[in-house]
């Protein structure tokens, strides 16, 4: 990952929560990848820190593409959300149940319905940890 990318992580304290921006766990075999929020990669957009959020390579960031390609309106809205916290500086609880206030939409109406999503819904999509109030966690899962 580029210096952006590793700046947002240090920043977050991403690897100390074991969290990302969308609040989703990194699994033991997963990375951290960097998600362009303005200006989408697609249309050259920049590598740097006020254009990126953190997503989990294996589960949030293909996640929030498929949603992209069935619901734009509800990728805006946690794109939205990621950007209001990296404007913040930090992973804001709110806005972490927000984006999941989102997810659960999404997922309730597109989860098991072949006719609206062609997409599959994959179970490890699904699979979020709690949102402790305050958000103050530790990292369990990854050693390094």
């Amino acid at each position: 990952m580029k210096e952006p990318g590793l700046n947002l992580i240090r920043k977050f304290q991403l690897r100390e929560m074991n969290l990302d921006f969308m609040g989703y766990e990194l699994s033991p075999n997963d990375i951290f990848t960097f998600h362009h929020l303005i200006i989408p990669n697609c249309k050259n957009g920049p590598y740097t820190e006020w254009n990126g959020a953190i997503l989990c390579g294996g589960s949030s960031h293909p996640y929030l593409h498929i949603i992209g390609e069935v619901d734009y309106d509800m990728f805006l809205a946690i794109t939205k959300e990621m950007i209001i916290q990296n404007m913040k500086g930090y992973l804001d609880r709110k806005n972490l149940l927000r984006i999941r206030c989102v997810l659960q939409s999404f997922e309730k109406e597109y989860y098991g319905n072949k006719e609206k999503c062609k997409y599959t819904i994959k179970e490890e999509y699904l699979k979020r940890p709690p949102l402790d109030e305050p958000l103050t966690r530790k990292k369990v899962l990854i050693s390094k």
